[in-house]
Protein backbone atom coordinates (compact mmCIF):
# COMPACT_ATOMS: atom_id res chain seq x y z
CA UNK A 1 0.00 0.00 0.00
CA UNK A 2 1.34 3.24 -0.93
CA UNK A 3 1.83 5.37 1.98
CA UNK A 4 4.01 7.89 4.06
CA UNK A 5 4.55 9.48 7.46
CA UNK A 6 3.95 13.23 8.83
CA UNK A 7 4.88 14.53 11.71
CA UNK A 8 3.47 17.10 13.74
CA UNK A 9 5.18 18.87 16.64
CA UNK A 10 3.67 21.85 18.75
CA UNK A 11 5.81 23.37 20.53
CA UNK A 12 6.08 24.38 24.48
CA UNK A 13 8.40 24.30 27.34
CA UNK A 14 8.22 25.89 30.56
CA UNK A 15 4.50 26.10 30.76
CA UNK A 16 3.10 24.22 27.91
CA UNK A 17 3.74 20.88 26.43
CA UNK A 18 5.54 19.92 23.85
CA UNK A 19 3.08 17.44 21.58
CA UNK A 20 3.78 14.98 18.72
CA UNK A 21 1.93 12.99 16.40
CA UNK A 22 3.10 10.97 14.05
CA UNK A 23 0.21 9.77 10.83
CA UNK A 24 0.28 7.79 8.21
CA UNK A 25 -1.15 8.34 5.50
CA UNK A 26 -2.54 6.05 2.66
CA UNK A 27 -3.11 7.62 -0.74
CA UNK A 28 -4.74 3.96 -2.34
CA UNK A 29 -8.08 6.05 -0.63
CA UNK A 30 -9.25 9.11 -2.36
CA UNK A 31 -9.84 11.12 -0.25
CA UNK A 32 -6.33 9.68 1.53
CA UNK A 33 -6.87 8.15 4.26
CA UNK A 34 -4.63 9.01 7.93
CA UNK A 35 -4.37 6.84 10.71
CA UNK A 36 -2.98 8.12 14.27
CA UNK A 37 0.35 5.49 14.98
CA UNK A 38 2.09 7.83 17.92
CA UNK A 39 0.89 10.84 20.58
CA UNK A 40 3.21 12.33 23.14
CA UNK A 41 3.77 15.09 24.92
CA UNK A 42 7.29 15.80 26.42
CA UNK A 43 7.69 16.42 29.92
CA UNK A 44 7.61 20.18 30.98
CA UNK A 45 10.89 21.94 30.74
CA UNK A 46 12.36 19.17 28.16
CA UNK A 47 15.01 21.33 26.48
CA UNK A 48 14.96 22.38 22.60
CA UNK A 49 17.58 20.74 21.94
CA UNK A 50 16.18 17.21 23.50
CA UNK A 51 13.52 18.10 21.93
CA UNK A 52 14.97 17.95 18.49
CA UNK A 53 17.51 15.16 19.90
CA UNK A 54 14.22 13.39 20.06
CA UNK A 55 11.91 14.32 17.47
CA UNK A 56 15.89 13.46 14.91
CA UNK A 57 15.61 9.96 16.62
CA UNK A 58 11.84 8.97 15.53
CA UNK A 59 12.94 10.35 12.25
CA UNK A 60 15.68 7.75 11.72
CA UNK A 61 13.42 5.08 12.93
CA UNK A 62 13.21 2.21 9.96
CA UNK A 63 9.79 3.30 9.01
CA UNK A 64 10.70 7.21 8.82
CA UNK A 65 13.26 7.29 7.01
CA UNK A 66 14.40 6.97 3.49
CA UNK A 67 12.23 10.50 2.98
CA UNK A 68 8.50 9.08 3.79
CA UNK A 69 7.89 11.29 6.75
CA UNK A 70 7.11 14.73 6.36
CA UNK A 71 8.25 17.07 9.74
CA UNK A 72 5.45 19.94 10.46
CA UNK A 73 5.98 22.53 13.30
CA UNK A 74 3.90 24.88 14.59
CA UNK A 75 5.95 28.10 13.99
CA UNK A 76 4.03 30.38 16.39
CA UNK A 77 5.38 31.63 19.62
CA UNK A 78 9.17 29.87 19.78
CA UNK A 79 8.65 27.77 16.75
CA UNK A 80 11.17 29.88 13.99
CA UNK A 81 13.89 29.33 15.88
CA UNK A 82 13.30 25.93 17.08
CA UNK A 83 13.00 25.28 13.32
CA UNK A 84 16.31 26.70 12.61
CA UNK A 85 17.60 24.21 15.36
CA UNK A 86 16.19 21.34 13.03
CA UNK A 87 17.67 22.39 9.99
CA UNK A 88 21.03 22.68 11.82
CA UNK A 89 20.60 19.47 13.03
CA UNK A 90 19.80 18.37 9.03
CA UNK A 91 16.28 17.36 10.00
CA UNK A 92 13.77 17.74 7.21
CA UNK A 93 11.41 20.77 8.99
CA UNK A 94 8.64 22.52 7.32
CA UNK A 95 7.29 25.62 9.23
CA UNK A 96 3.37 26.20 9.40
Amino acid sequence: MNSDFIIGLDLGQAQDFTAVTIFERFFRERPAIYHLRHAERFKLGTSYPDQVAKVGKMLASEQLKNGRATLVVDGTGAGRPVVDMFRDARLPADLS
